[in-house]
């Protein structure tokens, strides 16, 4: 999986939302973290938004497309060099 790819994706999926600095700050303190700490979840950006956090399990790649769902609210991310 291409974490560099898949971050810059849930990124601009914050960003969409209308997510404030603080906010993206948060959730990558997160996002650092699960890549330091195995067994902590990759936050899901959506849920993270609505105040939980909870963990973006691996899709099964399509060519240079990566994808990844949450567990919890089953939205779908897709990134490139996956």
């Amino acid at each position: 999986m291409a974490l560099e790819g898949m971050h810059d994706a849930l990124l601009d999926y914050l960003k969409a939302q209308g997510a404030v600095q603080f906010t993206i700050e948060s959730w990558e303190n997160l996002w650092w973290q699960a890549q330091n700490f195995p067994g902590e979840p990759l936050p899901c950006p959506s849920c993270f938004l609505d105040g939980r956090v909870q963990r973006l399990m691996p899709l099964k790649s399509a060519g240079e497309i990566g994808a990844v769902r949450c567990e919890a609210c089953k939205t779908k991310f897709e990134f490139p060099g996956g």
